[in-house]
């Protein structure tokens, strides 16, 4: 070997070595990275919790006094209950289906308008979040108010029939 060569020599033994030791450290870095994973692979997997709800079922609820009757779902309760009235809840609290009954004259207020809910003539009023049905009770006298959220109404107009005592 030459003088001349003999730097470029060294050099490049310098930088093999610098090679050497910073594969090395990389390894390291990847063998730990290699053990998180491991670890991490090697856990079980946490229970999920899913949340379930009730299953749906209907009830026929009637009201004696008023001689009214509609299918209401089990995700309702009775908050209230009297002789001439009725008030139905969710389990939020929030209105669903409110029943009233009194003795009065039965004529049709100008914002009703008059429609027919199996084979029954009605008044019927719509607001944004309910409509008002208002009928008559040709055996008891009475008039009947029934108020429902948009969420019930198909099933009240589907299932809404007077009771004959």
């Amino acid at each position: 070997m030459s003088k001349k060569s003999l730097p470029d020599f060294f050099l490049a033994l310098l930088f093999a070595i610098l090679l050497v030791i910073m594969g090395v450290r990389y390894g390291e870095q990847v063998k730990q990275v290699n053990k998180t994973i491991s670890y991490l692979v090697s856990l079980p997997p946490s229970p999920t919790v899913v949340p379930t709800l009730p299953p749906l079922g209907f009830s026929t609820y009637t009201h004696p006094d008023c001689g009214i009757s509609f299918l209401m779902p089990n995700l309702i309760s009775k908050t209230n209950e009297s002789s001439t009235s009725a008030l139905f809840s969710t389990r939020e609290k929030k209105l669903a289906i409110a029943l009233a009954c009194e003795k009065k004259l039965f004529i049709q207020n100008k914002d009703e308008k008059v429609t027919t809910i199996n084979a029954l003539r009605v008044f019927e009023k719509a607001t944004k979040d309910t409509t008002s049905y208002r009928l008559f009770h040709p055996q008891n006298g009475l008039v009947l108010t029934v108020t429902a959220s948009k969420e019930y109404l198909p099933l009240l107009q589907k299932s809404l029939s007077l009771v004959h005592k």
